[in-house]
């Protein structure tokens, strides 16, 4: 019977491989993470796409509930326009 040696590796190919191999599980963890935080980023978007119905705005309600005639321009367009007409009258004070 003859015996034959045992090939232990050395230590600085047993620390590459851990490192190595921790390396490897870090970038596995970080690509999980991102993939998972850009999953919950854009899952509110694309569930609020799916939406037929939407609900009104403020302005919108408040326009709806006020009176207009035919000619009037819409309560949000008005409302820029009165501001454009006070910006230029305090501009001319």
């Amino acid at each position: 019977m003859q015996q034959t040696p045992v090939e232990v590796p050395d230590t600085d190919a047993i620390l590459g491989g851990m490192r190595r191999t921790l390396h490897r599980r870090r970038q596995q963890r970080t690509l999980l993470a991102s993939a998972v935080c850009l999953l919950l980023a854009t899952l509110p978007l694309t569930m609020s796409m799916g939406d037929s119905q939407s609900t009104p705005t403020l302005a919108e309600a408040v326009s709806a509930t006020l009176p207009s005639s035919p000619n009037d321009l819409p309560a949000p367009l008005a409302g820029y326009k009165n501001s454009i007409r006070n910006h230029q009258k305090t501009k001319v004070i």
